[in-house]
């Protein structure tokens, strides 16, 4: 049996109802965020403001407790923008309660296989300005 499963999966996106409620709320969460942050250190400080602009998520599991173990985010272009852990990034999926299961009922997830998620995880590598 294999050790490792690979997911990816698009998020839809919801949009608001009106300008004045985007705005309304685009500036309630950069207060809110900034306030908590002086607080509560960040779980991904340098991909905070990179995880909203991710189109597609692509996903390692592990097989026997269906716990998210690594994660890439990529843009709408297809460009590498998120990868988690990574550095001082705890992760986005890595760092909540969904399994493998829930994955596969919340969202269009199509299999991936490991050699696929190994390079687009090695490649982040060569073009990442983070420090590790």
């Amino acid at each position: 049996m294999k050790r490792k499963s690979y997911i990816q999966f698009k998020i839809p996106k919801v949009e608001l109802k009106t300008q004045e409620e985007n705005k309304f709320k685009l500036n309630f969460n950069k207060a809110l965020t900034g306030f908590l942050s002086t607080f509560i250190p960040k779980a991904n400080p340098d991909f905070d403001d990179k995880i909203k602009l991710v189109e597609k998520w692509i996903v390692e599991f592990d097989n026997k407790t269906g716990i998210p173990e690594r994660e890439i985010g990529m843009d709408k272009n297809g460009r590498i923008i998120v990868k988690m852990p990574f550095g001082n990034n705890y992760g986005y999926w890595t760092d909540n309660n969904l399994l493998l299961a829930d994955f596969k009922n919340h969202f269009e997830t199509t299999e991936i296989r490991q050699e696929s998620f190994e390079n687009y995880w090695s490649s982040f590598n060569k073009t990442a300005d983070i420090k590790t």
